[in-house]
């Protein structure tokens, strides 16, 4: 069912995080790393390249990575030819990469999330990040707290758009420490969500609030102070995700980021996926965690007619470091004819692909 596009040559590879664009046109982007079982640091370096025709072709190197996001991998949303992705370079920084032409422009600090129009990004605290989950944030990277920056990518600069401060006015108390994890734009680059979290206290899991935030610096809290994880942009108002109201049981929920409206999908699966919408919008797919068999299952809802089932089960290598554990991430590539996604199935990294026909339900 799912075919390896990885070169078997001692090298790991992977892509990323599930929200990414991995592909354009036949070519899918990849980092390639010489280890998979402990934590990188700020030395190891990651190669990063496309993958045609079963060869990694590189085009770059890197020290700002990590195993769940990569270095923030992905094809420009605009601009045929072009990648981004963040390197350490006189510190972090994003670069937007023209492979046909070899310039580089640098912006002024890292971003964490690409507007679909290309012209921004959203810069928040690495280092934070990498304190409450090193898997998510690059070590070496400075603790600021200084907020959330809209960055332009052209390389003009960035200026702040939201005080760390304004994170307390979330659902929080003034003497928890918190920071700003996954940040996205919506599709037409008028708004912002984002998942605030607390730094956890011993024996005890994080809380988040997911927030909405226009280009003005105004927000909204939807969901506050309790378990949100993974979610994708439907639209430019609703997102599909994983989590719970009021501290209720966990589900998927189509979510609206304007009037806080929230409905359960029918889905038989009730662990957490990374979900992400077909092109069309039809289906949803997720990858779930290890089952009781070791195997991280790919989930795929039919969102016409509620039908839900178990599209793939991938056997995985478990690692006990959650930081390094490979997430399947399952996202739509070549134009939406694929699934593809990273998998140690062969006991080491890999990019695997499966035809879109498997959503035929």
């Amino acid at each position: 069912m799912c075919t390896i596009i990885t070169p078997d040559d001692g090298y790991h590879y992977f892509f990323g995080y599930y929200d990414l664009k991995a592909s354009q046109g036949n070519d899918h982007l990849a980092h390639r790393v010489d280890f998979f079982d402990r934590m990188p640091t700020k030395d190891d370096v990651a190669t990063l390249g496309i993958l045609r025709d079963g060869k990694f072709l590189p085009f770059a190197t890197t020290t700002a990575w990590n195993f769940q996001q990569g270095a923030l991998l992905q094809y420009h949303p605009t601009q045929p030819d072009t990648v981004i992705y963040n390197v350490n370079k006189d510190g972090f920084r994003t670069v937007i990469h023209n492979l046909k032409t070899g310039e580089k422009v640098y912006t002024d600090r890292a971003c964490a999330a690409i507007s679909q129009d290309g012209k921004y990004g959203l810069g928040i605290d690495f280092g934070s990040v990498f304190e409450f989950r090193p898997g998510y944030g690059y070590d070496g990277a400075p603790v600021t707290e200084d907020g959330i920056y809209l960055v332009n990518l052209d390389g003009s600069g960035s200026k702040k758009i939201m005080e760390h401060e304004t994170l307390y006015e979330m659902g929080f108390d003034r003497d928890e420490r918190l920071l700003v994890n996954h940040i996205t734009f919506n599709p037409d680059t008028s708004k912002f969500l984002m998942l605030v979290r607390n730094f956890p206290e011993e024996g005890r899991r994080w809380a988040t609030s997911l927030v909405t935030v226009h280009m003005d610096g105004s927000f909204k809290t939807i969901m506050e102070t309790t378990v949100v994880s993974h979610y994708y942009w439907l639209d430019n108002d609703n997102i599909v995700v994983f989590g719970a109201i009021d501290n209720g049981p966990w589900d998927l929920f189509k979510v609206n980021m304007e009037t806080a409206e929230i409905e359960a999908y029918p889905i038989t699966y009730k662990g957490d996926i990374h979900c992400i919408p077909s092109p069309d919008g039809k289906y949803i797919i997720g990858d779930g965690y290890p089952e009781e068999d070791d195997k991280r299952q790919i989930w795929g809802i039919n969102t016409e007619t509620g039908v839900s089932k178990m599209i793939y089960a991938d056997p995985s290598v478990i690692v006990d470091n959650t930081d390094i554990r490979c997430d399947l991430h399952v996202r739509f590539v070549f134009g939406g004819k694929f699934i593809s996604f990273d998998t140690t199935k062969n006991n080491k990294r890999q990019i695997a692909i499966m035809p879109i026909d498997v959503l035929d339900f």
